[in-house]
């Protein structure tokens, strides 16, 4: 935003009711000066996406005494609105509890001299713009350079991503505080905060699998998903068998994997808002018995590149999304080809049956990619944490775990 420019017209002296006229509209003019000079954008200032507020993760087990939370930042920026130039010196991030820092982390200066370099380079290699669903420039920094140091010139900001935090206590808020220097050494500071949200939905979520089941992926730091807001609080659910694989035999085919074909089901009531059964599967897409993991992995990125030039829904595959009460979507990813029983509009119950596991999409095996958003549109929804009220966990629950991790097994009877 840019600062008006107010200017007072001169002219020749003038008497009586114009002489009012004239003083009125100057006083006028000086109050919408300090006005606008008052609200205006700050020198520097700090950008967050997701913006306004922040998800912890409950992490508690066997073992966990109290409580214990995770939370990651997933992308702040420092922005250089009007300077010539300035140069970042200090980056702390604090927890606040009732007015109080419990908490200060500062973010080292290597990182944020790696970091602006990271993603000056993104932006040049058209990166940002390719995955803009991961690092959304596109929502909070249109139009805006990325700066190749921790000095920015004027309308360029820096990126910061991935700022773990680990609360025995949940604070009320999220405070991010910048200390820079201008060309002359002068100290500019500056702070913006999140609120901090441990989220708890009004509806009542059923596991949509039955039997025993994998997080094969999930919402712990050890996971992929945490690291991109679309899809904090993601899963990815597989079938072991007896030899603690997913497969039998060598893998090489669709039907090798337990999971496969599997029915999946609503987790509650809803409206079906988008439903795909058109993608392909194809067992020349796994992982083969006598290749390099090296030479699958890049297979795997020029298959995912490929899906992505076509169309984000491409990534998902065969999938379905489904309204539920209070603005929340759950998403059904990566679905076996012409296993689809619903059509987009169809009301559903908690519990009904919608498809069959499957490996469409950008999948390195048969799986469900299940998560819950805030929208229908999963390249820019918000992925917020769900509970499943009819589970249990093996080898004991103690009824006090409302959030699932990375290798927990777990086991759904209804």
């Amino acid at each position: 935003m840019k600062l008006f420019n107010l200017r007072v017209l001169r002219t020749r002296p003038q008497i009586g009711i114009e002489n009012s006229i004239f003083s009125l509209r100057y006083f006028v003019s000086v109050l919408a000066l300090a006005f606008t000079s008052a609200y205006s954008q700050e020198p520097i200032e700090i950008r967050f996406q997701p913006k306004d507020d922040v998800y912890v993760y409950e992490t508690k087990g066997t073992g966990t005494s109290g409580e214990l939370y995770t939370a990651v930042i997933q992308n702040f920026a420092i922005v250089n609105n009007q300077m010539d130039s300035l140069t970042i010196r200090d980056v702390s991030i604090m927890a606040i509890k009732d007015g109080i820092e419990v908490q200060r982390v500062i973010v080292p200066n290597e990182f944020l001299s790696a970091s602006a370099k990271k993603y000056h380079q993104f932006q040049n290699q058209g990166v940002l713009k390719l995955y803009d669903f991961q690092f959304q420039t596109s929502k909070y920094l249109d139009g805006i350079d990325i700066a190749s140091t921790t000095t920015l010139s004027n309308n360029e900001a820096l990126i910061v991503s991935h700022r773990t935090l680990l609360f025995q206590n949940l604070p009320d808020s999220i405070k991010v505080e910048v200390k820079a220097l201008d060309t002359t050494d002068n100290p500019i500071t500056a702070e913006n905060a999140l609120a901090v949200i441990n989220h708890k939905s009004e509806n009542e979520y059923f596991f949509p699998l039955r039997g025993i089941w994998v997080a094969a992926a999930a919402p712990s730091f050890i996971g992929h998903h945490r690291w991109a807001s679309i899809q904090e609080f993601a899963f990815d659910f597989v079938k072991l068998g007896a030899s603690g694989k997913t497969y039998e035999g060598d893998g090489s085919r669709l039907s090798n994997y337990y999971s496969y074909g599997e029915s999946i089901y609503s987790i509650g009531a809803g409206k079906v808002v988008s439903v795909s059964d058109g993608a392909v599967e194809s067992d020349k897409s796994l992982k083969q018995p006598d290749e390099t993991e090296e030479a699958y992995f890049m297979r795997l990125i020029k298959h995912q590149q490929s899906l992505l030039s076509k169309g984000f829904d491409k990534v998902l595959g065969n999938h379905i999304i489904i309204e539920h009460k209070g603005g929340e979507y759950s998403y059904y990813v990566h679905l076996k080809t012409g296993s689809v029983e619903v059509k987009l509009g169809d009301t559903l119950t908690r519990g009904q049956k919608i498809a069959e596991l499957g490996h469409s999409g950008n999948s390195t095996e048969p799986h469900l990619h299940f998560h819950l958003t805030n929208g229908p549109d999963m390249s820019y929804s918000r992925s917020i944490p769900v509970t499943f009220h009819n589970i249990s966990l093996y080898p004991e629950d103690n009824e006090q775990i409302r959030h699932l991790h990375s290798g927990q097994i777990i086991i759904c009877d209804d």
